[in-house]
């Protein structure tokens, strides 16, 4: 059994012989494509392309071989085997077509050795692709003894393809060294590089017939034929290549061959005796009968012989090519022995003459049209020291104010002033200093000194690859940069708003409704983020009903046809949960008119919803009855409290006028009442009597409302009250519920509360029964301060002596600190004395908070990022001309510190946000020793040389809302961070007037004044870091809570949070 070897693994020696064969065959391998892609000097073109394809698929092989070296795979072994045996098997395929053309042989022309040859060149190829699964061509196997190789068992077809390779390669040495030997030139280096080509046969004799044991691994399985061949090849076209060339061209003499026209010999009889290449290549492009001097002068037409002749158009592959003929009749004395005739191709040059003339005329309109531009156009010489203007147009004079004079041998800078400080300068010097064209917007001046923009366009001249002149096209563009900063200003404000106004979702959907952009309202209100969003059709935020009813569609539709639509109904969050929301689209279009989809404005409706739901029910359970007129007295609606009030059916009454169910006796009062509403828009009361359905009559109170200017009511509305026996009742339910504010109480005139509703005992975490009955100044709001208590004390004496009183004011509530929109006003009788005092309160604390925080991001931008981003700008322009590497490293060392506290600064802000506004609104609670342990635990983790004690008293029932865990964590992390040994210790105390004290110390150098102000007052100038904003986080959430600060810096510090005391259920 014959096997030959593939190696895939060496060790030691055989690896670095390994690795020197594959650089060798790789080498051999790109120097083939190199050649190939060259061409040859040789001069028939099926010599050339037989050439070309010998050194492509030798290279392939060499390549195939190559990669099969250094593989480790066996499946990928394999397959490179295969594929270097295809590519061989297509080299010889190459070799036999070179060599007959080469020789002067037409076998590689004719049909049926070319259909021979195809049919078994494919015939072969199938079997070695199909090898993999009928192994007729050889059979594989992987062996680790005594290294890791491929053993390749040959099979029948591979002796098939084997002795016809070698049998055909016989037959083309044959013909090559027969030709070398009939020929008159010396020949010698050409037969022995023949002879070189054969080289390969040793080898591969030796693998055939020689034991593997006494050959080197490394050649068991390689292919040395492309080698010779490659040898052979480079060596006639490098260092014989004069013999090799005369051999091809023998029977053609060099100067005919050579000659750059077509050339055409005819005999006496007029019959083609000798062409050139040239004349061939013509021949066969011209597709014309050229065979007798006769057909030759038809399709040419020359006008006279031996001069020049006008151009000649000729058709050649489909296109129109300009000649010209010369026809010349040879004679020997008086014998005339033949003709020669020359053909020219003077296409090019006849192009090239068009051209220029072209070019000469265009030329000629640029400067006239440069002249009479209205843009500035300068020129300028790169060749003159400090590159000065050699030429400036009409229109630079024009929009300067420079004369020529004033302008001309200037450089183009003097049109900046002392305004040298501008980016785009340094880009303009970057690319004139690159010999690149640029174009910059920069501020420049007239010569009257008014400030103009000119966007200047910088455009290299060259002349033989030589620059020689700058042209600059300069173009007033002050309107269009004013526009774009006015149009930039109002983008921040519309940024500024969006993100400000968390109740509303700004987004811009496409013609098909999918969403381009997604604003932070968007995001909170529907709760997918940006990346989610964008991209997804508004369908999608429509519930199921909707989707399947079209109505998104139709909402698109109808902005695009009537401007706008607006549709008032239920949204899909991202967690599948629903919300009451106000839609609104509108088209977008540009300043030209284009179409840029369209704007929407989502407004979360749910609590109006619910409070306009709420109303709707109270005026439907109401004591009163609520009715809507038309100006004529024509009931249009009723509500259904009718029926429970005074006996009567809703519908029925409808279309009914009013006043035919009111008392004669009363009946003018009414009306006159009623039309003065309707013409003054004033609200009117008035007493009347209506018939009851069994006949009889109610003593009621009607007043009169004018909403015709309401589209949602376009009608007066009119409430009827009984009044006979819930005249004082119904008043006080109408004061404490018809409210617009958060909460509402109703007092005695002495202060002693009446009544309260459900949002003031919720607010202030406590029963009905703790304040009814008692003073209002008593309750909880009011006893932490004496200064609010006084206050409120006040404002009753006030509001019980007629005045309105309304102020804001800080007051304890359930959940800690609040600053409330408060007020009271007195309520009178008929006789206009006081008998009810309406205090009122409307929770503003988010509102303010919201303000304060941003107030203080405010500050922190103000203040510092100007200085720090000059600081930045400054060192990164230092950074880009610095070419060491090391002072480059330097100066980012210095540019990071600052990045760093931004982005520290950015963190606490995030931090900042997150605790004033937690979600779900509300604040939490838990007990405050897990709290404080939490806390503790993981900064000991994260500082583990710090000592950090904790002492907790009481029973443990004591509650700390869970942000003030944030606030000891940064009074902690700002200690240890400043001495990694630091002792910080934590004390609780429950003080035994129901509040609680937090005491964090630490054994530092003590708090800087500025820091322990931001603490105690809240001061935000001193804000210039992410430690400050954490500071003032502190005091932030310790005040939301309930309580304050104090520090005390004596022998380190210590920080005192004094906070309402909370007791578990």
């Amino acid at each position: 059994m014959l096997t030959f070897y593939t190696p895939l693994t060496i060790s030691g020696d055989p690896s670095t012989v390994r690795w020197g064969l594959f650089l060798i065959f790789t080498g051999i391998a790109v120097s083939c494509f190199v050649g190939a892609a060259y061409g040859s000097r040789l001069r028939r073109r099926d010599t050339q392309f037989g050439l070309r394809a010998v050194l492509l698929t030798n290279g392939l092989w060499l390549g195939f071989q190559a990669l099969g070296l250094v593989t480790t795979s066996e499946s990928l072994s394999n397959a490179l085997y295969i594929g270097g045996l295809i590519w061989g098997l297509t080299g010889v395929g190459a070799w036999m077509y070179f060599i007959s053309a080469y020789t002067g042989r037409s076998y590689h022309r004719d049909r049926r050795y070319r259909g021979l040859a195809v049919g078994t060149y494919l015939g072969l190829l199938i079997v070695k692709l199909t090898n993999p699964l009928y192994g007729l061509y050889v059979s594989t196997e992987l062996q680790q003894s005594p290294y890791l190789h491929l053993v390749v068992e040959p099979q029948l077809f591979y002796w098939v393809s084997f002795s016809l390779t070698y049998a055909l390669v016989a037959l083309s040495f044959y013909w090559l060294l027969t030709t070398v030997r009939e020929s008159a030139f010396p020949t010698g280096s050409l037969g022995a590089l023949g002879v070189l080509a054969l080289s390969p046969i040793i080898p591969r004799l030796a693998v055939s017939t020689l034991p593997t044991e006494l050959l080197p691994p490394i050649m068991l399985g390689l292919s040395f034929e492309p080698v010779g061949v490659t040898a052979f090849l480079a060596g006639v076209l490098v260092f014989v290549g004069k013999p090799f060339r005369q051999i091809e061209q023998s029977a053609r003499s060099r100067f005919f061959e050579e000659a750059d026209d077509a050339t055409f010999v005819y005999d006496t009889d007029g019959e083609l005796v000798e062409t050139n290449t040239q004349g061939q290549e013509l021949h066969s492009a011209t597709d014309k009968d050229l065979t007798t001097i006769e057909a030759f002068e038809r399709s040419f037409s020359p006008n006279t012989e031996l001069e020049d002749t006008d151009p000649v158009p000729v058709e050649v592959d489909g296109s129109t090519r300009y000649f010209e003929v010369i026809t010349n009749r040879m004679a020997t004395g008086a014998e005339l022995v033949g003709t020669v005739a020359t053909v020219r191709d003077i296409t090019e040059r006849r192009a090239r003459k068009r051209e220029l003339e072209e070019r000469k005329r265009e030329l000629e309109l640029k400067e006239r049209a440069m002249d009479e531009a209205i843009v500035g156009i300068t020129i300028s010489d790169p060749d003159r020291e400090d590159n000065p203007l050699i030429y400036a147009n009409d229109g630079f004079v024009e929009q300067t104010g420079y004369t020529r004079e004033e302008t001309l041998g200037r450089n183009c800078r003097f049109l900046q002033e002392d305004d040298r400080d501008q980016e785009a300068l340094d880009e303009l010097r970057e690319a004139i200093a690159a010999e690149e064209p640029v174009t910059v917007d920069l501020r420049n001046y007239r010569k009257n000194g008014e400030q103009f923009w000119n966007r200047l366009s910088v455009t290299p001249v060259y002349d033989d690859g030589e620059l020689v002149n700058h042209i600059g096209v300069q173009q007033d563009v002050t309107d269009e940069v004013r526009r774009k900063q006015r149009l930039y200003e109002e983008r921040e404000q519309f940024r500024l708003l969006t993100e400000s106004v968390d109740e509303y979702a700004f987004l811009i959907v496409d013609e098909d409704g999918i969403v381009q952009t997604w604003n932070t309202g968007a995001e909170d209100l529907f709760g997918y983020d940006g990346d989610a969003a964008v991209g997804m059709s508004m369908a999608e935020l429509h519930p199921e009903s909707d989707r399947e009813s079209g109505l998104p569609e139709r909402l698109i539709q109808q902005a695009r046809l009537a401007g706008e639509s607006a549709d008032e109904g239920w949204r899909v969050r991202a967690d599948g949960s629903e919300f009451y929301a106000d839609v609104r689209y509108a088209p977008l279009e540009s300043d030209d008119g284009v179409f840029r989809g369209y704007a929407v404005i989502v407004r979360d409706m749910t609590e109006r919803r619910r409070q306009r739901r709420r109303t709707e029910r109270f005026v439907e359970e109401s004591e009163d009855v609520v009715t809507v007129l038309d100006p004529d007295g024509t009931i249009t609606y009723t509500s259904g409290s009718v029926t429970r009030v005074f006996g009567y059916d809703p519908d029925a009454l409808v279309g009914e006028n009013l006043f035919d169910y009111l008392h004669p006796d009363g009946r003018e009062h009414a009306m006159e009442a009623f039309f003065s509403s309707v013409e003054e828009t004033e609200s009117v009361t008035a007493e009347c009597r209506l018939r009851s359905p069994d006949g009889g009559w109610f003593n009621i109170e009607s007043r009169y409302r004018n909403m015709l200017y309401d589209d949602a009511i376009d009608g007066v509305i009119v409430y009827l009250r009984d009044v006979t026996e819930a005249k004082d009742r119904a008043r006080r339910f109408e004061s404490i519920f018809n409210q617009t504010f958060q909460f509402t109480g109703l007092l005695d005139t002495d202060g002693t509360v009446i009544e309260v509703n459900d949002a003031a005992l919720e607010f202030g975490g406590f029963e009905r029964s703790d304040v009814v009955g008692n003073p209002f100044y008593e309750a909880q709001w009011w006893t932490h301060s004496e200064t609010v208590y006084d206050r409120v004390q006040d404002a009753i004496e006030r509001a019980s002596g007629g005045d309105f009183v309304r102020y804001e004011t800080e007051v304890r509530g359930a959940n800690g600190f609040a600053t409330i929109d408060f007020s009271i006003k007195p309520v009178t009788d008929e006789d206009d004395e006081i008998t009810l005092l309406v205090a009122e309160g409307r929770d503003i604390t988010a509102q303010q908070r919201y303000g304060r925080h941003l107030n203080v991001m405010q500050r922190v931008m103000r203040h510092n990022m100007r200085n720090d981003l000059t600081k930045v700008r400054g060192w990164t322009e230092l950074m880009s001309r610095e070419t060491d590497a090391e002072k480059r490293a330097e100066q980012f060392e210095t540019v990071k510190p600052i990045l760093d506290k931004w982005g520290e600064m950015i963190e606490k802000m995030k931090q900042i946000k997150q605790v004033l506004n937690p979600e779900g609104g509300g604040a939490a609670t838990t007990e405050a020793g897990p709290l404080i342990g939490e806390v503790v635990n993981e900064i000991r983790e994260e500082h583990e040389d710090a000592t950090i004690l904790t002492e907790i008293s009481g029973d443990g029932s004591v509650q700390l809302q869970t942000t003030l865990g944030e606030a000891i964590r940064e009074l902690v992390e700002n200690a240890v961070k400043l001495n990694d040994n630091a002792t910080v210790e934590i004390e609780l105390v429950e003080l035994e007037n129901e509040w609680i004290e937090v005491h964090v110390r630490d054994d530092g150098p003590g708090m800087p004044e500025m820091e322990a102000d931001i603490l105690e007052t809240g001061e935000e100038t001193p804000l210039n870091h992410g430690g400050g904003l954490g500071l003032w986080m502190v005091r932030m959430i310790v005040t939301q809570a309930g309580g304050d600060v104090s520090v005390a810096t004596t022998d380190g510090t210590e920080v005192n949070l004094r906070v309402p005391a909370m007791r578990s259920s």
